[in-house]
């Protein structure tokens, strides 16, 4: 029996802490199909930012629901701006991308007088599950850190640790993906890893290993056959790939080779970024919304219990 990490994750959301999600032209059909699915669970209320006939036709009777509000602006720039200052003034607790350009709602997330940035860098996180096989993984990064140096290699790694504890209380098995696990100046991907693996030495919270191979991460099999040596023995939890291309890559191998169900989402502003690819099925969008609201709703949770031991 395999654990169904997004099943599984409805059942922890709370629906007597609805979360509120702000959406820059919301006429967008897959993430109006999530929004809807979550507003009939009663986990949801949205603010849908746009042409007002638009998203009454897309969202038919959940535009009128109690839950949700309208507010009408086309401009795209100006709907991002106004879905940030949503969340900033404390009317949204998430954000989630409409039919607007990536760039123009992340320029608002970064706006240095206006914006919502709280870790050093935002980097994305795709949650996924391996059919057949249990637990959760995040690979980072698929859609943002291009050619990351070492010390923003180092931040996306800390990114997705803060993202992974709060569903686990585990240290998380950490992998720096390099063709193979022999260092080389030939091979700049494993100076990377070597180097970047050598900051996190001495932290208790994560196990982080590299350079090493896709196969001997995921693959016990693998890692018995190659008697691999290292802590990480086709076990784990977040995938670091060195470039761009890379994440890419095996984002899209996982999504159209072994049909993995996953959901994406920018993490490092004062809140959760929901940010999907257009060629994203409606699946992916809802899991990508859930997964915001779990965050939420769980960083949430983390507060008050922090002040409660105060």
């Amino acid at each position: 029996m395999t654990t169904d990490f997004f099943s599984k994750l409805v059942e922890t959301l709370q629906s007597d802490k609805k979360c509120r999600v702000a959406i820059p032209i919301a006429n967008d059909e897959a993430c109006a199909y999530a929004v809807c699915q979550a507003v009939k669970m009663g986990i949801l209320k949205a603010t849908l930012i746009g042409n007002p006939d638009d998203i009454s036709t897309m969202y038919a009777d959940i535009a009128k629901h109690e839950n949700v509000k309208i507010i009408d602006e086309t401009n795209e720039k100006a709907a991002c701006a106004l879905a940030v200052k949503e969340v900033k003034d404390g009317n949204a607790d998430i954000l989630m991308k409409g039919n607007v350009n990536t760039s123009s709602l992340l320029k608002a997330v970064l706006n240095s007088k206006d914006g919502i940035r709280k870790n050093e860098i935002l980097s994305h996180l795709t949650f996924f599950e391996f059919p057949g096989k249990e637990g959760l993984r995040i690979l980072t990064d698929a859609a943002m850190c291009i050619a990351p140096d070492e010390d923003t290699l180092k931040k996306e790694i800390d990114n997705a640790n803060e993202a992974f504890r709060l569903f686990t209380n585990r240290p998380a098995r950490i992998a720096l993906l390099a063709a193979n696990e022999k260092i080389s100046e030939k091979v700049p991907s494993t100076v990377l890893a070597d180097n970047v693996s050598k900051m996190f030495k001495d932290q208790k919270d994560m196990i982080v290993e590299g350079p090493i191979s896709f196969d001997l991460a995921v693959s016990e099999e693998s890692a018995r056959t190659k008697k691999y040596q290292g802590q990480i023995q086709g076990d784990a939890d977040i995938l670091v790939v060195p470039r761009i291309e890379t994440g890419n890559a095996l984002y899209k191998s996982l999504q159209y080779y072994i049909n993995a169900r996953m959901g994406g989402l920018v993490y490092g502003a004062k809140c959760p970024v929901v940010l999907t690819s257009r060629a994203d099925d409606n699946n992916t969008k809802l899991n990508s919304l859930l997964l915001g609201i779990a965050l939420w709703q769980r960083s949430c949770a983390n507060q008050e219990q922090e002040k409660a031991n105060q």
